[in-house]
């Protein structure tokens, strides 16, 4: 089992470093197996509000604008529209406005490819030949947490805003 560190701090005060946390771990409950540090695979990977999601007739794809707060639009480098925003097509058929989403900033690696021979890199692409789309809005199977690809992954307002960084914040 895979139980992420800032998770848990989440939920209890650690006093303790990492290193002890382990050691008492592994000395009152199960034994650890390993320490895996995974948070290279979530740079530029942000968290995001829809903003607005446009249904593109004739089509499975949502023109979405969505907010990646300030931090996320300068450290992206992305244009974003007068009212802040960034555009960003999906196909996900659970996307919607108000939902916390995990974007994948133009440049990034898709996480679930990090480990392949030609790792996928998301970039501005230019979508149904009208429509700019700076990065994407990720399912679990795409964030390497799962392998199922049926939506978006979706994140509990309680737990994150927009513009913070997914490793940061799980």
């Amino acid at each position: 089992m895979k139980i992420s560190l800032n998770w848990l701090k989440k939920y209890v005060d650690i006093k303790v470093s990492n290193e002890d946390l382990i050691r008492l771990i592994g000395a009152r409950l199960v034994e650890v197996e390993g320490v895996i540090d995974e948070t290279y695979k979530y740079d530029k990977i942000y968290v995001a509000r829809v903003e607005a999601a446009e249904k593109i007739e004739g089509t499975h794809l949502t023109l979405c604008k969505i907010n990646v707060g300030e931090a996320g639009k300068e450290l992206a480098k992305v244009e974003a529209d007068e009212n802040g925003l960034v555009q960003v097509m999906c196909g996900a058929p659970n996307v919607r406005v108000g939902m916390l989403a995990v974007w994948i900033a133009p440049g990034a690696v898709v996480p679930a490819s990090v480990h392949e021979d030609a790792p996928f890199v998301i970039g501005k692409r230019k979508m149904l030949g009208k429509y700019d789309s700076y990065g994407m809005l990720a399912g679990a199977d795409e964030l390497d947490f799962d392998d199922k690809h049926e939506k978006i992954a979706e994140i509990d307002p309680e737990v994150a805003q927009p513009g913070e960084l997914l490793a940061d914040v799980f």
